[in-house]
């Protein structure tokens, strides 16, 4: 049987079924086969002649653009545009290029993608530019498609096109002649559009997907009709413009109006084509609104040219039943447009019946509403109703019913779902406007229509109902129901009895409202308030309506009807039925005119309340009852009873009811006149304190604050009570609330407060509480807002303003204590207060009013004053150990803090450098003032310096630990700044002499405040003279020897510190060293005195080498002299640094040691036993522990290690054989005291203390230099160490370590050889250093900014010297540590923080390509980057000394995220590192047993693809096996495939390799060992079963062809054989004997 026919030439059905003809339109071909259509825009077309082009890219673009792919074409567009760029203007084009982009423009400007129609515009415009006059002939070709595209549906492509075309003509009328010369064109292009065109043949359906087809087709035709009414109605309007007024109210000029004329018949043509007209129903509503638009065009320029049968079709019969979604409105417009301008549309030109009579198509339409549109849809439904024929709105069915249907179907898209609540104006208008239609009739029944039709809306307002739901109107649209009621009140008697039918259910709603006991007693009488409320506030709207005077005396008639019934409920049922009180208060507030007018009324509401209310007052209606008391002003005694109810109630127990009547009472116009009662004021002002302090009456108080008519001594009250609240955090918010309820609501009330005794000024006492705040945002952000309102209110004199602010910061800035205002807000302040500054005349007072005085500095530098200086500071200043000296005046003072934590030496310091900074208010201050100001900045400035050294070295602010606070580390800086610019100018600052003469003044003494005087002064003298080398000054020997003379050691100090003169300071040098040599300075009582004046000319920057002057003898003599008399020291006490000795004798050695550092390279060349003396002091200075550290001898250590480091460097020159024999014998004991000193700081923290840490790092690089193979002391000693605050000493205490564990290594190694019982352990005291692995919450708030956190760095390192006991250990002692890590949970705990630190807790894992996995160096990347790195190669050892154990715990870990994880991150950065490693080891062994010619094992390795492929030779054949490395090893296990077997069963060879693979994968030996033993462990097998096996004796191999070993043996002669080859004997030899022995073979 045949194959099936199967339809084929797809293409071919494409082109026949796109260009077939239309309705029996010819198609447009050229005729005979093969012919190519004509129309410009088909997707089939000839190909351009592209022959000709010159340039091969535009060749190649063009081709481009013919392509499918929409992303091809725009680049292809996007290469032309490039080409044209580069081309001149005018004749620069050539005409090759023209043909074929007019035969492809059009198709491109349809394109289905949008950027390459709007590129097809633009390289439009670009090439018609370009070309000049020369593109003019192909105008008519392109014309239409050009314009067409501004007004394609993409504003984007839109835009492009009238680019493009203004790029050409740029002026209007350049425009206008294009329209009129190519108009015959442009419309013969629409016609051909409109008419010709579909889906198919726009585009491929081979393809594009039916959907895309439809929408281009559809943009395609909305923008040719576009073009056509915009060629009918505004040939003068500007391009592009499409709004419907300009569009129908522009007129055609002479010129145009001739050429439309000429070319009538092709106008004609289209608008009479029903292929036109039926895109008035087309699914796109775009093609809709542009077919309604040129509809609305033509009825206004050629309304003779319009077939109205045919139109009558197409436009009301076909689309008023469809959806009209987003183009209603226009479809409505052009609707009413055509009935307006022939009515006979829907009557005489229309064709439908029955079902598609022209009354049900439109009743169709209007049930559906505005279908999402706007409220002109509304307005123009409205216009239509005008003027449609009255038969077309009544159905068959009106004629017996009055009910007429047509308002249903309108009621029904009115109150649509989908319809816009702010279309319901317009829509009820429209409503409305039918309805007064037809009541102009004369035969129609008004009763009856008012009564179907308006009436209900009124009744449905009043009393909601679901069966008249239809009617309902929005309460915010009471205008609406005036018009209703307007258009009622035409029909007099039956409004009347309407009207009042409404009020006579309203009265009997409520009598039966349902009693207090019933559960539905308020929900019953809250109905009827809200009932009550809508009718009354329609009454008084119509109050200023025009209505007939017998319907307002009906009206007027209800309600007093209506209120006599409610009061006599309210006395009869004693109030409790609050709905009727309500109903009163909603008559009298809405209709006031009317009790103003109605005697009767007013008489009766007045007799209730006078006689009722007291009565009534705890009744549920006593509250609205109250309510009505301002509105009967002037007809009873309102205040009377007001006060006389308010003292009922103030009377009463506690209750809601009680809460609810002072509510209305203190909201109430008449608590303006309580004053005349003050002792019923003062009770309710007492009760109203009460509520302040209560958040749960919080309401009522907000309410009294913000009654305007309250008395000002209430309000008064009870704003001090709000704002001394605001100090109780639980009451603030509530304080909070009721300030800025009287700020929005009461502003009076600030003013009169603030001009009070108590209130002024208000800020005074209000930014001081709320500006603390600014740690909570929300809270802040209502006391700024808060504080700009008050201001805002009471500021509004900038002179009063000033002194508010100036109060202000005098009370905030002289104290700090934790109501003191925070300094951000205090610098708002001064930039507030700053504005004043403008004001030549004011600028001096300001600076006296803002500067801080003398009084003020040392009122807040006093407590500082009372504190000792640290003594580790003499290692950071040039006054040395003369710290010791500074002694307090005043007894120690406790220091207060703001909340920030600063002091008010600091706060001041702060104040003044922004007010500094903000002006040049030091200009306009006096001199005196200047000074102080500048003094005391240099001073604090000091202090500050301090305090970032030592966090507790005193309270200039609080202590914050190693980050001080940015904005206090921003204050510093810029403080220093602007001191430095003081400076630099210098030589016209007239200030400076009297800041350095005041410094140097108050250094005399040793009091502390002398002590940071004295550091001020050289901080300045030296940078003044560094800037300004011109003004330093010689001081003669004379005024040198007046300075020194005297006793106060500080100034001595400073004098020579800043002296210029070498001759001065030489003679000055040579006198202090005899004095000293022949001395005995720990009894003189200037001995440190001078020693330090000594020190302080041997560190005078400013000086050249002072030595260099002095005979060496001399130096020789002081040297010796000094050691002797430390050795003096030391022998007069049992340790020269125990905790009996004093600070002066650790200063003396410091200072001692200080010198000796400077003078003994002056002698490196020079011989003599004081080199040993030197050693030995040092070494002695060395021994002490824990116990004896502390701050004060700080600087002895570390003037006795720079000391030995400056012998380290003379050794190193070996000049001096006295110093290298004297250091060579005492290594050992300078080892182990550098170890002692380890030990002795290790409990000494150093993050917040730099002297701490200069000493630690200073001994830590001296231990990096130093042999300490010499120490005698024992690892276990150094554990701790590992634990110290320090991470300079922990990097010491490892790097002694990393040097000997290893090495001790061999030593266990060989124990465990010798010995089968010994079991290598791993040292207790680094173990219990990793117990406890850094939790994730630990790390959340630690920084890396100075250093890796001492906790963390103590556990990585101790990890990694867990590792390097794997170094130079046998395999053996490997198990035994393995083993007894196994027992504990640490080596899991360190994984787990592992890949929390690196990958799991982080967005993104930890690049670790950018680290050396297999090592780690210290030092060289910031903190955070050097303990990611020291994590990864701690990662990376456990995973290659412990793969076993690693696996495990990844294997067996509760998240598979984190399993994945981990494994990814260690295949990518780990595992080609542990490969290689491994890989490495296996070489090195492979490579030590080639020699090994018993059993000889070859090994190959291939780091490609990561195989150990291993081979045993057996006789011309080789037993091999493969060992593979996974790509995540050692997480995921090895696997050891067979590759040769010979000589031995399947079963048997499977089982080596599954013997291998276990020995391998289940061995604790990392570093390749396990490898090792799994290729040991096969070969050992493979050995075993080829011992003793002999050739066969038939073949005289061992193995046979097929790979088996002799296994048949002769039971006679012994001798065996392979089976093959005995097989192949018997068969060739016809016997079943031995080949050897002849004999019957028998298998033993």
């Amino acid at each position: 049987m045949g194959k099936p026919f199967k339809s084929q030439a797809s293409s071919s059905r494409a082109i026949s079924g796109a260009f077939a003809p239309a309705d029996g339109a010819p198609a447009h071909f050229g005729g005979g086969f093969g012919a190519v259509p004509t129309s410009l825009l088909s997707y089939v077309y000839e190909p351009p002649d592209l022959t000709n082009i010159s340039e091969p890219n535009v060749v190649v673009a063009f081709k481009n653009l013919q392509k499918k792919d929409s992303i091809t074409k725009a680049k292809a567009l996007e290469d032309l545009q490039n080409f044209v760029a580069g081309q001149t203007s005018g004749d620069g084009m050539e005409e090759a290029i023209l043909e074929p982009w007019i035969k492809v423009y059009p198709r491109s400007s349809i394109d289905a993608a949008r950027r390459v129609r709007q590129l097809a515009h633009l390289l439009q415009g670009a090439i018609a530019s370009t070309s000049g006059k020369k593109f003019a002939r192909y105008m008519p070709d392109v014309a239409g498609p050009w314009l067409a595209g501004t007004f394609d549906g993409d504003r984007t492509v839109s835009n492009a096109a009238r680019t493009s075309l203004k790029q050409v003509f740029s002026s209007d009328e350049k425009m206008k002649n294009v329209w009129r010369v190519y108009l015959p064109s442009i419309l013969q292009y629409c016609s051909e559009v409109i008419l010709k065109e579909t889906a198919n043949t726009l585009s491929d359906e081979r393809t594009v997907s039916p959907d895309d087809a439809f929408a281009k087709h559809a943009r395609v035709v909305a923008s040719a009709i576009q073009v056509v009414r915009h060629a009918l109605g505004t040939q003068t309007a500007c391009l592009g413009d499409c709004n419907w007024n300009r569009v129908t109210n522009c007129t055609l000029d002479d010129t145009a109006r001739e050429v439309l004329d000429r070319h009538q018949h092709i106008l004609r043509d289209l608008l009479t084509q029903k292929e036109l007209w039926k895109f008035a129903s087309h699914s796109d509503s775009a093609v809709r609104r542009a077919v309604y638009g040129l509809l609305g065009s033509s009825l206004t320029k050629e309304p003779d040219m319009l077939d109205l049968g045919l139109i009558s079709s197409c436009l009301l019969l076909s689309s008023l039943p469809i959806s009209q979604e987003s183009s209603a409105a226009d479809y409505a417009r052009v609707l009413a447009r055509l009935t307006e301008h022939d009515p006979r549309v829907w009557t005489d030109f229309y064709q439908g019946t029955g079902k598609k009579s022209a009354t049900k198509r439109l009743g169709q339409f209007l049930a559906k509403g505005s279908q999402r549109g706007p409220s002109g849809y509304w307005d123009e439904v409205n216009n239509l109703l005008r003027h449609i024929p009255e038969s077309v709105l009544l159905s068959p069915e009106d004629m017996h019913d009055q009910r007429l249907i047509i308002f249903d179907i309108l009621r029904e898209g009115i109150t649509n779902r989908e319809e816009a609540r702010s279309n319901q104006p317009a829509a009820w208008n429209a409503y409305l406007g039918l309805v007064e239609r037809f009541l102009s009739s004369s035969d129609v029944d008004r009763d009856g229509l008012i009564g179907s039709t308006v009436m209900p809306m009124i009744g449905q307002y009043i009393t909601p109902s679901q069966e008249t739901a239809s009617y309902t109107v929005s309460a915010s649209q009471q205008s609406i129901l005036v018009d209703a009621t307007k258009i009622a009140v035409l029909s007099h008697e039956y409004f009347v009895s309407q009207w009042q039918k409404i009020s006579r259910t309203l009265i009997e709603d409520i009598q039966t409202s349902l009693p207090q006991q019933s559960k539905a007693f308020v929900k019953s009488q809250d109905a009827v308030a809200a009932k009550a409320n809508r009718w009354y506030s329609l009454q008084g709207a119509l109050s200023d309506v025009e209505i007939p005077s017998e319907i307002r005396l009906a009206m007027t008639n209800t309600t007093l009807s209506e209120i006599q019934s409610a009061i006599a409920l309210l006395n009869d049922r004693n109030g409790k039925p609050y709905g009727a009180a309500a109903l009163i208060g909603c008559a009298i507030r809405s209709m006031p005119d009317l009790f103003s007018t109605q005697e009767t009324l007013r008489t009766m509401t007045a007799d209730f309340l006078r006689a009722g209310l007291p009565q009534l007052i705890f009744s549920p209606s006593g509250p609205l009852l109250v309510e009505l008391l301002p509105w009967l002003r002037g007809i009873l005694d309102v205040d009377h009873i007001y006060r006389s109810c308010l003292r009922s109630v103030l009377e009463a127990s506690e209750s809601s009811t009680k809460a609810a009547l002072l509510y209305s009472f203190v909201s109430s116009p008449c608590i303006a006149r309580l004053d005349q009662d003050p002792r019923l004021l003062g009770t309710l002002t007492s009760g109203l304190q009460q509520a302040v302090d209560d958040a749960d009456e919080e309401e009522i108080l907000k309410t009294a604050m913000a009654n305007p008519n309250a008395p000002p001594q209430m309000t008064q009250m009870l704003l001090t009570r709000l704002i001394n609240n605001l100090a109780i955090e639980e009451r603030r918010a509530a304080s909070l609330s009721g300030l800025e309820t009287v700020v929005t609501h009461n502003r009076d009330a600030i003013k009169a407060y603030d001009a009070s005794t108590d209130g002024f000024p208000l800020l005074t006492k209000l930014v001081p509480l709320t500006a603390t705040f600014d740690v909570d945002k929300t809270t802040s952000h209502r006391v700024r807002s808060l504080k700009r309102n008050i201001q805002a209110i009471i500021s509004t004199d900038p002179a009063q303003a000033y002194q508010t602010r100036l109060q202000i910061i005098r009370q905030s800035l002289h104290q700090a204590t934790e109501n003191s205002l925070p300094m951000t807000s205090m610098l708002n302040l001064i930039h507030e207060a700053l504005d004043r500054f403008e004001d030549e005349e004011s600028r001096p007072s300001m600076a006296e009013e803002l500067l801080p005085d003398e009084v003020r500095w040392n009122e807040a530098l006093l407590a500082l004053y009372s504190s000792k200086p640290n003594p580790s500071l003499a290692i950071m200043n040039d006054l040395g150990t003369a710290i010791d000296l500074a002694r307090p005046t005043t007894p120690p003072t406790a220091v207060s803090f703001d909340q920030a934590g600063l002091s008010a030496a600091f706060r001041m310091f702060w104040f003044t450098y922004a007010l500094i900074g903000s002006c040049d208010i030091l200009d306009y201050a006096t001199a005196e003032r200047r000074s102080c100001t500048y003094r005391h900045l240099f001073v604090i400035s000091a202090m500050a310096s301090d305090k970032l050294s030592i966090d507790a070295a005193h309270s200039l602010w609080e202590e914050q630990g190693p980050e001080p606070d940015h904005s206090i580390l921003t204050v510093i800086i810029e403080t220093q700044k602007i001191l430095g610019s003081f400076l630099a100018q210098s030589p016209v600052n007239a200030a400076l002499p009297d800041v350095l003469s005041k410094l140097l003044e108050n250094s005399r003494g040793t009091s502390v405040e002398a002590y940071y005087n004295t550091r001020a002064y050289i901080s300045v003298a030296r940078e003044m003279l560094s800037r300004h080398t011109g003004l330093a000054h010689d001081v003669g020997v004379d005024d040198l020897r007046s300075v020194q003379a005297s006793a106060d050691v500080f100034t001595r100090i400073a004098t020579v510190l800043t002296i210029q003169n070498s001759t001065t300071l030489t003679k000055e040098f040579n006198e202090l060293l005899a004095t000293l040599t022949r001395s005995n300075l720990e009894e003189d009582a200037n001995g440190l005195s001078n020693l330090l004046v000594l020190n302080s000319i041997l560190n005078n920057q400013d000086f050249g080498d002072v030595l260099t002057g002095i005979p060496k003898q001399r130096l020789i003599f002081f040297v010796q002299h000094v050691c002797s008399q430390m050795m003096e020291i030391r022998s007069s006490k049992s340790d020269a640094l125990s905790s009996s000795s004093s600070n002066y004798e650790s200063g003396l050695n410091a200072e001692m040691m200080r010198a000796l550092n400077q003078i003994l390279p002056a002698l490196k060349e020079t011989f003599g036993s004081f080199w040993e003396d030197v050693i030995d002091i040092l070494t002695q200075t060395w021994t002490l522990d824990a116990a004896e550290m502390s701050d004060e001898k700080l600087p002895l250590i570390h003037a006795s290690l720079r000391l030995y480091s400056t012998l380290q460097r003379l050794r190193s020159a070996e000049a001096n054989d006295d110093l290298v024999d004297a250091s060579k014998a005492h290594e050992g004991s300078m080892a182990d005291g550098m170890v002692l000193l380890l030990r002795a700081l290790q409990d000494l923290p150093d993050d917040s203390h730099d002297p701490r840490k200069m000493v630690n790092e200073l001994l830590a690089r001296l231990i990096s230099k130093t042999n300490m193979t010499s120490s005698r002391t024992g690892v276990s000693q150094l554990f701790p160490v590992l634990a110290a605050e320090s991470v300079a000493l922990q990097g010491a205490a490892h790097e002694i370590l990393h040097f000997r564990i290893p090495r001790e290594q061999e030593n266990v190694s060989l124990e465990k050889a010798l010995s089968k019982e010994y079991v290598a352990k791993l040292p207790e005291e680094l173990l219990s250093l990793i117990i406890e692995a850094p939790s994730r919450d630990s790390l959340a708030d630690i920084s890396f900014r100075r250093s890796i956190p001492p906790f963390l760095l103590s556990y990585m390192l101790s990890w990694h010297l867990i590792f390097e006991h794997w170094d130079g250990a046998s395999d053996a002692v490997k198990n035994d540590y393995t083993s007894s890590l196994k027992e504990l949970p640490y080596l899991n705990d360190f994984l787990q923080f592992t890949s929390e630190f690196l990958i799991t807790s982080r967005v993104r894992p930890i690049d670790a390509s950018k680290f050396e996995v297999d090592a780690y160096r210290a030092g060289e990347e910031s903190p955070e980057r050097d303990a990611q790195w020291l994590l990864v190669h701690l990662y990376y050892l456990a995973l290659r000394n412990l793969p076993t154990l690693s696996k495990a715990w990844w294997r067996d870990h509760t998240s598979r995220q984190t399993q994945m994880s981990v494994e990814s991150w260690t295949e990518k950065h780990i595992a080609p590192h542990i490969v290689a490693s491994e890989l490495s080891a296996v070489s090195s062994w492979a490579k030590g047993r080639e020699a090994d010619t018993d059993q000889p094992l070859t090994v190959k390795i291939s780091t490609s693809t990561r195989e150990v492929t291993a081979s045993i030779p057996i006789d011309e054949q080789s037993m091999s096996i493969a060992i593979t490395l996974p790509s995540s090893y050692p997480l995921s296990r090895i696997t050891v495939s067979g590759l040769h077997r010979v000589g031995v069963t399947e079963q048997k060879w499977r089982s080596w390799v599954v013997t291998t693979q276990g020995v391998i994968n289940f061995s604790d030996i990392g570093g390749g060992g396990q490898i090792i033993d799994g290729l040991m462990a096969w070969r050992k097998n493979v050995t075993a079963t080829l011992k003793g096996q002999t050739e066969c004796a038939i073949c005289y191999s061992v193995v046979s062809a097929d790979r088996q070993l002799p296994n048949k043996r002769c039971g006679t002669c012994k001798n065996s054989f392979h089976a093959s080859c005995l097989f192949k004997w018997f068969k060739s030899s016809n016997s079943s004997s031995c080949p050897l022995c002849r004999n019957q073979f028998s298998y033993a």
